[in-house]
């Protein structure tokens, strides 16, 4: 398959993956308003979590799967890359959007004291876990790091899980696991083994500088609803 076969290949399965999630997403609204008995926050939550975390994790792969693309083929490719880019920001505002009025939907067949409810809260701001999809600033700087990661893996495939490792060095790669980088620690280990950690510091840098945007963006929904569970009591 030629990379441009490949690009193609990626914007269906964004498109798929965009009407797949909008179609559960109406799936939900329908259930909400044909069901006799109120439907609990924290079930609505679940549910509505697993849309996004399945529609973010597929945009997740195609991103990934373009950072090879460009480092393989450079500038022949980066215009096709830019422009499954630019349909990944698009189907994020335009999903968020119907989540958006989705909700707006559901919470008329929601009792008006459950809205203050962290459940609740949490289902309105759920939209933001894409944020760090569409952020230049993130997906442009962990662009390197995951090109780099794939090198690195398809050139090893040997997994060493039983390495002794120092508990600054565990410490590392259970950060790097923790925020996704590494699908696992073997994964990571594998990594490191062929690169080296102290070869790895700017690398390392820069990952765990993405990391920290990551978690503050994390943090700022976190400390939102706290705020608006407050200010509801």
């Amino acid at each position: 398959m030629s990379w441009r076969d490949e690009v193609e290949k990626l914007k269906k399965i964004v498109e798929d993956a965009y009407s797949r999630a909008i179609e559960e997403l109406e799936n939900i609204v329908d259930f909400v308003s044909t069901w006799r008995e109120i439907t609990p926050p924290r079930r609505l939550y679940r549910r509505l979590k697993n849309i996004v975390d399945d529609f973010k994790a597929e945009l997740f792969d195609v991103e990934r799967k373009l950072r090879r693309i460009e480092r393989e083929f450079g500038e022949e490719a980066r215009k096709s890359v830019e422009e499954v880019e630019k349909l990944i920001e698009e189907k994020v505002r335009a999903f968020t959007k119907k989540y958006e009025d989705s909700v707006k939907k559901i919470e008329s067949y929601v009792p008006a004291e459950w809205r203050g409810r962290r459940p609740w809260i949490a289902i309105s701001m759920m939209p933001r876990k894409l944020a760090m999809i569409i952020s230049r600033e993130v997906t442009g700087a962990l662009r390197s790091a995951f090109g780099e990661l794939e090198r690195v893996l398809e050139e090893s495939s040997t997994v060493v899980s039983s390495i002794r490792l120092r508990r600054e060095d565990a410490d590392v790669i259970d950060e790097l696991v923790s925020a996704g980088i590494f699908k696992s620690r073997s994964e990571a280990v594998a990594f490191f083994v062929r690169r080296g950690i102290e070869a790895s510091k700017e690398w390392l840098e820069k990952v765990r500088e993405n990391i920290k945007k990551i978690k503050e963006l994390q943090e700022e929904v976190k400390k939102e609803i706290d705020r608006e569970s407050k200010e509801e009591e």
